[in-house]
């Protein structure tokens, strides 16, 4: 992915090659790393309903918050490597959960292979659902 070559995806635009394995100040390389995928209930019921709120806890953080409710996943970088279709596949696990939206916790850093995940989620679905 050229964007991550010279990697500027945050405020802090630390220009390092993600694309070679190279790690920014968000502690990200060019993997998706990603520590929860869940279905949230009652949290922020103007937006969750009744469904729920399909959560993906990304890991990696570029902010280094001191009081991190999530400190493990994002300054420890808790979690497993993904490639981008699983991402797609999760998106569309979540949606197939009837959740009323999808939450997309810490994504900044990966906002390039989201995109991607996206485009890639739609043609599964569009194509899928033709077959119905």
């Amino acid at each position: 992915m050229q964007e991550l070559e010279s990697c500027e995806i945050c405020p802090h635009r630390c220009k390092v090659n993600r694309e070679n394995g190279q790690i920014g100040r968000c502690r990200c390389n060019d993997k998706i790393k990603i520590a929860l995928v869940s279905v949230h209930q009652y949290e922020e019921p103007c937006i969750s309903r009744i469904n729920g709120s399909g959560t993906i806890f990304f890991s990696n953080c570029n902010l280094n918050c001191m009081y991190c409710q999530n400190y493990e996943i994002s300054q420890l970088g808790k979690g497993r490597e993904i490639l981008v279709e699983e991402l797609a596949d999760i998106f569309l696990e979540q949606q197939a959960k009837k959740v009323n939206n999808i939450n997309l916790v810490t994504p900044t850093m990966y906002a390039y292979q989201i995109i991607e995940a996206i485009k890639i989620a739609r043609k599964k679905r569009t194509r899928n659902s033709n077959n119905i």
